[in-house]
This record gives C-alpha cells, sequence and structure tokens, in this order.
C-alpha cells in the first residue's frame, strides 16, 4: 500500500514538474504560439489568393519554382548577420515586421479581370455573379449573351451597365427542350459551377491580358518569402539562446508552437467562410490581416526579450570555415540534407499517390463544402486532406514535445537520427502497399519519429556543433539544408523515379535508400564521429564551469552584463 502511495506521489511529482512552466520562460511560448498561427495564416491561402487575383495555373507553378531560391538565400544570410553583430533580437524583428509588410502588400496587387460568370443554386433559387464589370460592356449598354452551363442548362443572359454597377438578368431557362422560369436545389446538394460559352474579349487594352499582376505578385512574394524563411530559423536561434540560459527545454517551448500551428487553420477558415458568404465572391483578405495581427502581437513581445548570446570572436571568417572542415559538421549536414529529401519526396509525391487510389472520390462525400468552380475542387480536397494528416500528425506530437529534450539526450541525437532514418522506411514502404487514401493517417502517426522528435534533435544539436558565435549561421543552414535543399532534392530523385517506374514502386526504392542512409550514419557515428563528438561535449562543459566562474565574456542585446529574459518585472528567478 505504501508503495503504490509512493508511486502515486512520483507520479504526481513528475507531472507537477513538467506541467510548471517558468515564469521567465512563458514569454517565448507566447511568442512561440502567435508567430505560428500568424505566419500560417499569412502563406496557408497563398494559391487561393492568386487564383483570386486572376493568376493562371502556368504561372502559378512559375512563381513556386523560383521560391525556394529565397528559402536557400534568406537564412544564411540573416544567421551570418545575427552572429556577425550580435543581435539576435534585432534581426528577428526586422524579418518578422518585413514579412508582415510584403505579405499584406500582396492584398493591394490590382486583379486581373477574367471573363466569366457563375452560377450558384441553392434552396432559395439562383443566383448568376460576375465579380467585376468588363470592358467588352463598355460600347453598349444591354448586350444579350446566349450561355451553357456545366450541367447543360441552356439560358438567356442580360447584361447592362448603370454608372460604376453592372447587372445580369438571366431568363428563358431551358433543360431538355422544356422551358423554366427559376431554378432551385436542395439544401442538402448545394451547386456552384462556371458558366461556359461567355464570347472572348479582344480589346486591344484588355486588362485580362496583362502580365503587371503576374510580375508584381512574383516581385513582392519572392521578398516576402526570404524574409519569412529568415524569420523561421532566427526564430530557432533566438529559442535556443533563451533555453539555453535558463536550462529549459526546446520541445516545451515548441509546444505552443504546433498548438498555433494547428488552432489556426480552422479559425481562419471559419473567417474566411464567413467573410466570403458576407460579402458574396472569393476573397482571402481576413487570412492576411489575421495572420499580421497576430505576428504583431509577437513582435511586441519579442522587443522585451533580453537574453545573452556567445560574441562573435574577431576571426568571424575564420570561424565560418570550420563550418566547412570539420567532419563532424560537415556529416551532420549532409545528413539533415537526407533527411530533408525523405521528407521532400513525401511532401511532393504523397498526395499525388493518394489522389491516383481515389482520394477525391472518397472524400467528396464528406466534404460538403467542396466547389466546383473549374480546378477548384481538387484544389479543396488537396488542403481538406492536407489538413487533416497535418492535424494528425500535430495532435499525436503535442505530448512528446513535454518529454521530447528527456527523450533525446537519454538516446542521444545521432541515435534519433537513425531512428529517423528508418522510420521514414516504414512510411515509404507502408504507403506503397495501401489501397485506400485513409489508410495513409496511421503512417503519418510515425511523423512523431521522423519530424517531431528529429526536429528537436537537430536544432539542439547546433549549439554542441557550432564554433563560438555561430549559433544562429549553423541553425540557419540546417534550416536551409533540410527544408529548400533536401526538399528540392527529395522532388528531383522523386520525378526521375515516377517517370521510369509507377508510384508504388517509387516509394519502395525510397525506403530502400532511407534505410542505406540509416545504416551508413549508424556506421559512421559508431566507429567515427562518436568521439569527435564526445570530446567536443567536454569541451561545451569546460567553458559552462569557467563561464559559471565568471571567465566567460557573456554577451546581452544593449547591456553589459547578463540578464534573463524578461517581460514586465519577470526575473531568472521566479517560478510558477
Amino acid at each position: 500500500m505504501a508503495g503504490c502511495e509512493g508511486q502515486e506521489g512520483g507520479w504526481r511529482a513528475f507531472l507537477k514538474k513538467e506541467l510548471t512552466w517558468k515564469k521567465e520562460l512563458i514569454p517565448i511560448k507566447a511568442i512561440q504560439f502567435l508567430y505560428s498561427a500568424g505566419t500560417n495564416a499569412l502563406f496557408a491561402y497563398l494559391t487561393l489568393h492568386m487564383q483570386q487575383l486572376g493568376i493562371t495555373i502556368k504561372e502559378i507553378g512559375t512563381i513556386y519554382t523560383f521560391l525556394p531560391i529565397t528559402s536557400i538565400l534568406g537564412p544564411p544570410i540573416s544567421g551570418i548577420l545575427a552572429d556577425k553583430f550580435g543581435n539576435f533580437k534585432l534581426v528577428v524583428l526586422v524579418s518578422l515586421v518585413l514579412t508582415v509588410v510584403f505579405h499584406v502588400m500582396l492584398l493591394y496587387i490590382p486583379q486581373r479581370p477574367t471573363n466569366s460568370l457563375t452560377m450558384s443554386c441553392g434552396p432559395q433559387g439562383h443566383t448568376l455573379s460576375w465579380s467585376f464589370c468588363h470592358g467588352c460592356h463598355m460600347d453598349s449598354d444591354n448586350i444579350d449573351l446566349q450561355v451553357t452551363l456545366q450541367i447543360t442548362l441552356n439560358g438567356t443572359l442580360t447584361s447592362w451597365m448603370d454608372e460604376d454597377m453592372c447587372g445580369h438578368t438571366w431568363h428563358d431557362l431551358q433543360y431538355e427542350s422544356e422551358m423554366f422560369h427559376n431554378l432551385t436545389c436542395p439544401g442538402q446538394c448545394p451547386v456552384e459551377c462556371q458558366v461556359k460559352g461567355v464570347p472572348p474579349c479582344h480589346l486591344p487594352d484588355d486588362p485580362s491580358q496583362s502580365y503587371s499582376t503576374f510580375w508584381i505578385y512574383f516581385i513582392l512574394l519572392m521578398i516576402a518569402n526570404f524574409f519569412m524563411s529568415s524569420l523561421f530559423t532566427m526564430m530557432d536561434a533566438l529559442t535556443l539562446a533563451i533555453v539555453k540560459q535558463h536550462n529549459g527545454d526546446y520541445g516545451k517551448q515548441r509546444f505552443l508552437f504546433i498548438v498555433g500551428m494547428a488552432v489556426i487553420s480552422p479559425l481562419t477558415g471559419l473567417l474566411i467562410d464567413w467573410h466570403e458568404e458576407k460579402v458574396g465572391y472569393m476573397d482571402k483578405m481576413p487570412a492576411f490581416y489575421l495572420g499580421a495581427g497576430l505576428c504583431l502581437m509577437s513582435a511586441l513581445l519579442i522587443t522585451r526579450l533580453q537574453f545573452s548570446v556567445d560574441r562573435a570572436s574577431e576571426h568571424f571568417i575564420q570561424d565560418l570555415k570550420q563550418l566547412v572542415i570539420r567532419p563532424e559538421i560537415n556529416m551532420y549536414l549532409v545528413m539533415i540534407l537526407l533527411m530533408g529529401s525523405n521528407w521532400g519526396f513525401i511532401e511532393s509525391y504523397l498526395f499525388i499517390y493518394l489522389g491516383s487510389l481515389g482520394a477525391s472520390n472518397s472524400l467528396m462525400g464528406k466534404y460538403h463544402g467542396a466547389r466546383v468552380i473549374d480546378g477548384h475542387v481538387s484544389i479543396n480536397l488537396f488542403l481538406w486532406l492536407t489538413g487533416l494528416t497535418m492535424t494528425v500528425g500535430s495532435l499525436v506530437g503535442l505530448p512528446v514535445m513535454f518529454v521530447a529534450d528527456r527523450v533525446v539526450e537519454k538516446l542521444h541525437r545521432p541515435v534519433i537520427f537513425i531512428i529517423s532514418f528508418f522510420t521514414y522506411t516504414i512510411r515509404h514502404i507502408g504507403y506503397s502497399y495501401i489501397n485506400d487514401p485513409w489508410l495513409v493517417l496511421p503512417f503519418e502517426l510515425l511523423e512523431v519519429f521522423t519530424y517531431q522528435l528529429m526536429w528537436v534533435a537537430a536544432i539542439t544539436y547546433c549549439p554542441i556543433l557550432a564554433p563560438k558565435g555561430l549559433l544562429a549561421t549553423i541553425t540557419a543552414l540546417i534550416g536551409t539544408i533540410h527544408f529548400s535543399l533536401g526538399k528540392g532534392l527529395g522532388s528531383l530523385v522523386g520525378a526521375h523515379l515516377i517517370a521510369n517506374l509507377d508510384l508504388p514502386t517509387a516509394f519502395r526504392v525510397y525506403g530502400g535508400i532511407s534505410v542505406t542512409c540509416g545504416a551508413l550514419y549508424s556506421l559512421l557515428h559508431f566507429f567515427y564521429l562518436k568521439k569527435k563528438i564526445q570530446a567536443r561535449e567536454k569541451e561545451l562543459k569546460e567553458e559552462e564551469r569557467r563561464r559559471g566562474a565568471g571567465e566567460g565574456r557573456p554577451m546581452l542585446d544593449d547591456q553589459t552584463v547578463p540578464s534573463p529574459v524578461i517581460v514586465g518585472k519577470n526575473t531568472a528567478d521566479s517560478v510558477l
């Protein structure tokens, strides 16, 4: 009985310790939540916003082809600047504010008109809507157009202009040679479709033929993505610096990042649905302003942070060379690249594979909000399934974040990387044998090992491997290598595999690549790198001992002595 009480008391003490947050770390948790939710709201609807402005699918593909260039350039440049001048906070703030500014500027790009009409049908009857008055209507106040809908319903459209307003009346509905005065659809089956057969407009100054919308969007989004990419990696570096100073767990700070990412998607979706129902046309504006507001709130908190980081030495260029010549760093970066290629392959081709299994048909009956306007059905379903898999991965990852640092320290980081490679193998092989798209969800649970734990191990490895004063640089490098170069490598290799094999076989081949990478990294670590890492860890412990004795020279933003993270009057000694 006493043993049971002691065990219960032990669990109670353990939970109290794990669930109690230090006061000085609450600000960084709030920042992680706000900036995660804000940035996800900003970029989640970019594709649909481009379509809203009339940018074509081909042009969208061109934008996304060049976008990774800024993702590759932004993080290393910001990391080097942060380390060179020793001011993480300023670099993060500049990246955050400019991310908001350039994303909001996208809202003010003029829409490229398209020669199209939309017909909606519900319990209250049918409506014919046109979101703008096209230039073709300028020459006459009354034009009759004969149109044919996708449901093979014929009718006569009368259009007119009254000052700055245009109106459309659709009458004489004909269906299978019968004339109807109105059209209604049951509430369980609303219809929204694109009207076909409207004569094209060939005016010399036709705005629908202008490329200015595309080029303005392209330039602004490239700049916005440059700063957003920098922001993600610099926030990791800033969080690491604060966690290191206060002996906290990186995973617990990451917990709020995942919560923000999971919460904002349904919230933004509901807000957009409410707004679009109110205005009567597609408008993703609420997502941008909501994201901007959340990001600016996190910026206000960041301005109050005070923390110390290692000052870069006078031989900054020589220190940068250490990133190239030290074998343990080289092997680490190559490992991150290979890990990123696995992630990139799945991100690029998993949903194409699910589509080939009939994901659209199986989900159609479960997604009542699907629209059938041109290609929007597949896009909406793609986003729906993507969101579901992200939600599954996030929900499973949340509790893991509380013990992630403990697990990483217990198993050691290289072992986590090896487990991640082998788990990727299970995911690849598992995907290749499923015959129903819903069976993807159990394999998405394994993302706990391939992303959640792996990324905590990867980020917390940076302070161990980084030369003095280069924490931001190496953190930026691994973010760029994993999420940009790694994804590009995975997409490229995957494209060649799929071109020469079928999709299931391509997944199996990549599973073989992953298990090979895991085996090779195991051999390299246990027979070569392990001793070097242990020597580096001893060196760091000695530096910490000297610093604790007052021999180190920590640097604090705008201060001459080290200070804890402060918001208001909280101090390092105050605990919840």
